[in-house]
């Protein structure tokens, strides 16, 4: 057995998130049914992380095995003109048996994007949170500047997650703007389940009532979601990277 990692992004809008389900079509479906295509074989995939509906990648991981061996170029290309044309494979790597596309990351990115404008556009549909009213780069810093560390962040995960523990250890969150494009980049250990979706929607109602940044503390330390704003939409979220001690780039790649 020859155990394989890949590097792949995916539009997430028409999918019912990455995990397989019985109703409606999933992003792993589509992975496992173009690798078992490929290599006429039984394929089952292990991700990084599972992303929900209608969530993106740019840089999610995943690993499987597989009896033969299959040249990294070529299995790239092959899974490229297979899947649809909303999934592709930007790199493949030889890893080691004991490699683990979940339990292996040390850290996990998410990127999400809010498009700030008063009229609509077709480029962000689905791509990025619509905000038609002034909203300041320099306020969502302030808020979520209390956010970075650890700590217990049951206000901001949905509640029928909360079972598993709600403490996490949040390493950075940077903000910046470009035109009309507000960037919002989470690093960290782990999250929970909406935790980023809900930092984002809870930062945009704060601004909408005029609260201080500091008013984020009170929420985090009621630990009740009820507390909390709205959840972010999905679309304007994105797994970005996947870090690795060694990174993957340590291990024989296709480019």
């Amino acid at each position: 057995m020859s155990r394989y990692a890949l590097l792949v992004q995916y539009d997430g809008t028409p999918f019912n998130g990455w995990q397989l389900q019985d109703r409606g079509r999933t992003i792993q479906e589509e992975f496992e049914k173009a690798l078992g295509i490929l290599s006429r074989e039984n394929v089952r995939i292990h991700a990084s992380g599972r992303t929900d509906a209608g969530v993106h990648a740019l840089g999610q991981v995943i690993h499987f095995d597989l009896q033969k061996d299959i040249p990294l170029v070529k299995l790239c290309l092959g899974m490229n003109g297979i899947l649809p044309s909303e999934l592709s494979v930007k790199n493949a790597y030889r890893v080691n048996d004991d490699f683990h596309a979940r339990f292996s990351a040390v850290q996990r990115e998410y990127i999400y994007f809010i498009y700030k404008y008063p009229l609509r556009t077709p480029f962000m549909k689905k791509k990025a949170m619509w905000i038609n009213f002034p909203f300041e780069a320099d306020y969502i810093r302030k808020v979520t500047s209390h956010l970075v560390g650890e700590m217990d962040f049951k206000s901001f995960c949905k509640k029928i997650s909360q079972h598993n523990g709600t403490v996490r250890k949040i390493d950075s969150i940077d903000v910046t703007e470009q035109d009309e494009l507000i960037k919002i980049r989470f690093r960290a250990n782990g999250f929970l389940h909406n935790m980023i979706r809900i930092i984002v929607g809870t930062t945009v109602q704060m601004y909408r009532e005029n609260r201080d940044p500091s008013y984020i503390l009170e929420i985090l330390n009621e630990k009740n979601r009820d507390m909390s704003g709205f959840t972010a939409p999905p679309y304007g979220l994105y797994l970005n990277k996947i870090i690795y001690e060694p990174p993957l780039n340590f291990y024989e790649s296709a480019f």
